[in-house]
Formats: C-alpha cells, structure tokens, sequence
C-alpha cells in the first residue's frame, strides 16, 4: 500500500507571462501529487515591498514519495523554466514553488505566516481540503 503524506505548496510568479507559468506549475503539481485542491489564483503585492505584483496561489495533495525528493523536482522544475538565482535578485521570478507544509509540520514558518500564502491556504482550508489528512 502506498504511504500517503499531506502536503502544502505556495506558487508565486511576476513576470509578464505570471499567468501561463502558474497554470503550468500547477498542471505539472498536479502529476506528482494525489488528490489534490488549488485555491483560486490571487494577485499579491511583493513581500519586499519593490518588486512587481506576483500572482500566487496555493495547492493542497498528497505525495507518496518523500520530502527530499519532492524538493528536488520543484527546484528541477524552477529551474526548467528560467529560474536563475541572478533573475531573483534583479526582481524578476518566473515561478517560485515552496513546500511550506508537510506532513503536520511547517517547514517554511516565514511563508506560512505571509499574506501570499495565506490567502490560498486560507481559502483550501475553507473548502475542506484537508478533512481527508
């Protein structure tokens, strides 16, 4: 039988095509994660209060494979679509994918207490999305 762990990641993009990366990043979230929800996609103000407005949104699943090896496709994923550490610091980023929460533990505390990933994690929790976990 396979092990099941419950798992949350934020989606951020604010390029011009912030759109379509969300959408892509969700379609390919959506291939390595089981039952999974997406809250609505929301336009977020830059955390740094500098750089231009983001769209994010948040999805919801559960993964059978581990934590370690989670992390390393979304960053294989990232990086497949552009992102580069130069980029980030000049402000511009293609798609950020974070795993805030797995399992019953926040790993990114910062994020999760963030307007940008709340609003997302607020609206699944509202849904019922993890009535199931």
């Amino acid at each position: 039988m396979d092990n099941f762990t419950p798992c949350t990641i934020g989606i951020g993009s604010n390029t011009p095509d912030r759109e379509e990366q969300i959408a892509q990043a969700t379609d390919f979230l959506r291939t390595i994660l089981h039952d999974s929800a997406v809250s609505a996609v929301y336009e977020s103000e830059a955390y740094n209060g500098k750089d231009k407005p983001y769209l994010n949104c948040v999805i919801h699943g559960k993964s059978t494979i581990s934590k370690d090896v989670l992390i390393a496709r979304i960053k294989n994923y990232e990086q497949s679509r552009g992102r580069t550490a130069e980029k980030t610091s000049e402000g511009e980023v293609c798609i950020d994918i974070d795993l805030v929460i797995w399992g019953s533990r926040i790993l990114r505390p910062k994020d999760f207490e963030r307007h940008y990933f709340n609003i997302g994690y607020r609206s699944l929790l509202a849904e019922g999305a993890f009535l199931d976990d």
